[in-house]
């Protein structure tokens, strides 16, 4: 259990200190500039990749430390874990279609890649609520969790409409409106929230192994 408490935690702190690294040298606009976009910075290159793929490694040691805590794992949480875990790989080594050199085809994987990856993870937390509805001792981080699904749904929505402005007239003002806030910041609130939602999922493990260890 500590092994992949430590490799979750060093995984997914590396990712977020490289991310946050990658934002502070590159000369693009976080608000309005998509993550992708990092790619192809004029410095840190290379940075995004590798921290896409420690998020890769971040996820799969969280579903190791849920395993290891003896929490119930569905398949349907393992696909996701699975899922999620594949789209950011391959969004890690096919890059958006920035530049005329990319493949437009690379641009499509990176796209649907990073669609599968951000739709996925919220699941996985949906999925393990699930499971442990009926564990008395855990309904504290249950509901922590659930709240944070809750606004990470929300967010990703909000995203989504974000992204689907910048290609289709809804031709309702009220909705323009609302989606026309940066989709640069938004999915960059969707990254932040995945990360809290990979943490919760890590304290819902070692509180599993705590109130175990203490019966």
């Amino acid at each position: 259990m500590h092994t992949w408490t430590f490799a979750a935690s060093a995984a997914l702190g590396w990712a977020l200190f490289l991310l946050v690294i990658l934002h502070l040298v590159s000369s693009f606009d976080p608000i309005f500039d998509p993550v992708s976009r990092y790619a192809f910075t004029d410095a840190g290159r290379g940075m995004l990749e590798v921290s896409l793929l420690s998020f890769a490694v971040g996820v799969i040691s969280v579903r190791g430390a849920l395993l290891a805590s003896g929490l119930p794992v569905s398949r349907t949480a393992t696909i996701l874990i699975i899922t999620t875990a594949t789209g950011l790989v391959a969004a890690a080594l096919f890059p958006a279609t920035y530049t005329p050199e990319v493949n437009p085809v690379s641009g499509l994987i990176h796209q649907y890649a990073s669609l599968l990856a951000f739709l996925s993870l919220p699941g996985v937390a949906v999925s393990m609520l699930d499971q442990i509805r009926d564990i008395e001792e855990l309904q504290r981080v249950r509901r922590m969790l659930t709240r944070l699904v809750w606004v990470s749904l929300a967010s990703l929505a909000l995203f989504g409409l974000g992204y689907l402005s910048d290609k289709v007239t809804f031709g309702f003002t009220p909705l323009e409106m609302l989606v026309s806030l940066p989709v640069g910041l938004l999915q960059r609130v969707v990254f932040v929230l995945d990360f809290l939602t990979l943490t919760g999922l890590l304290a819902l493990a070692n509180r599993a192994v705590w109130v175990r260890t203490a019966q």
